[in-house]
């Protein structure tokens, strides 16, 4: 993750090393993989490093100018030195056991027999050393994990630049003009909105689209509706949130008293919980087979499609980032937009593409120099394209599909 800064861009870099138990070949290959995409951060980024080492850095004299001297164990393990030994290469520091705070403060992971460790830990760049002012942990914040939440407090100074949300325009309902009596009420709205024959006549080009588009605009709005987006997790219920409650009383009990009992409690309300949340998502997903079912008997192809794929795909996140030739992550949109221009040059506007024009195929798609200008299509050839366009693809820029013309035409 690339955070944008004021004076400099920091770099993070989350991680989860093998367990102390895996083979050293493993543990090889993930400190080898952790130094290749340090190596491609940005040169004067500000780097942190955090996650699950699975380490545990104690307070040896020798290591204190990397790990400081209030970490939680006295002594450090294999994958300690691990950790030790790639910050040291790197002119980092260990920033999560420099602090003082209270022994339940500094552990990070909770096994089930009920010991503690702190292995969860931060890296930082020795020239910022300072920049991390606090690293502690917060028992009371339930992630449903064996781990705590860890918290870094930071120095340092964030660009001001507003980063815009994309928010999707809403859809016109196209499907409503199969409807005859909707599609009778578009018709006559439009045809009362659209400005006069000669009044279009008279006025410029770009003026008369502009009309056109607003009476096309307004009449769909008031007539035909948008399509209502449907709310995601519907199962989720008070039943649910009522067990999800008890749940969390339920660990923070477990982790005050720190009792078998409590212990048992918690494990008890936290298998209800998911029992009750898996019941939720068969009932919802029943519920779907069911409507799927219907649009199959109804012969609504297309709907029941879309409906399949949605609930095989779920959701998909927006994807604004992509790689470089050597495979680093490139996150700035300008570097993303040059990486798209460089792979398409590379396999549209390649030498076999530049030799088919050069080699004089060029007429085959603008035409031949002299042939004059193409006749002016008749009313007729304009109406018998606009049937011939095809319905539900997406619409251009004006947000006006073909539905809306093909509708209108006599």
């Amino acid at each position: 993750l690339r955070v944008k800064g004021r004076f400099f861009n920091i770099s993070i870099i989350n991680v989860h090393s093998p367990h102390s138990g895996s083979e050293d070949d493993e543990k090889d290959a993930f400190y080898e993989q952790l130094n290749w995409t340090y190596n491609s951060c940005p040169k004067h980024d500000v780097k942190i490093v955090i996650g699950d080492f699975n380490a545990q850095v104690g307070q040896e004299e020798e290591f204190r100018p990397v790990i400081g001297k209030f970490s939680a164990h006295v002594r450090t393990n294999e994958n300690g030195l691990r950790l030790i030994d790639f910050a040291t290469s790197k002119n980092m520091a260990v920033r999560s056991t420099c602090f003082q705070h209270n022994l339940r403060d500094k552990y990070t992971w909770r096994s089930p027999q009920g010991t503690e460790s702190q292995i969860d830990h931060v890296v930082i760049d020795g020239r910022h050393f300072s920049d991390i002012i606090d690293v502690r942990t917060y028992r009371g914040a339930n992630v449903d994990s064996d781990h705590y939440l860890v918290m870094v407090k930071m120095r340092q100074r964030l660009s001001l630049a507003k980063s815009v949300r994309y928010r999707r325009p809403p859809r016109l309902d196209l499907e409503r003009l199969k409807l005859p009596e909707v599609a009778s009420r578009y018709a006559h709205s439009l045809e009362a909105a659209l400005p006069g024959e000669g009044e279009l006549l008279e006025a410029p080009l770009e003026d008369c689209w502009r009309s056109v588009k607003a009476a096309i605009t307004n009449a769909a709005e008031s007539t035909i509706g948008f399509v209502e987006r449907g709310r995601r997790n519907d199962w989720f219920d008070e039943e649910c949130r009522a067990i999800l409650e008890e749940k969390n009383a339920a660990r923070r009990a477990m982790l005050q008293y720190n009792l078998r009992d409590y212990e048992e409690a918690y494990g008890q309300k936290r298998r209800q919980q998911h029992q009750l949340f898996r019941a939720k998502v068969r009932h919802q997903e029943e519920l779907e087979f069911e409507d799927m079912e219907q649009l199959h008997r109804s012969n609504e192809t297309r709907k029941f499609y879309k409906k399949l794929n949605g609930s095989r795909n779920g959701f998909t996140p927006r994807v604004e980032m992509c790689r470089d030739k050597n495979g680093a992550i490139l996150t700035n949109e300008r570097e993303v937009i040059d990486r798209w221009k460089q792979h398409f040059d590379e396999h549209l506007n390649g030498a076999e593409a530049e030799a088919g024009v050069q080699g004089g195929r060029r007429e085959d798609f603008i035409g031949a120099a002299g042939e004059g200008e193409e006749p002016v299509p008749t009313m007729r050839e304009v109406k018998d394209a606009i049937r011939k366009l095809k319905n539900n693809k997406a619409a251009g820029k004006d947000g006006i599909g073909a539905e809306l013309i093909k509708t209108c035409l006599h």
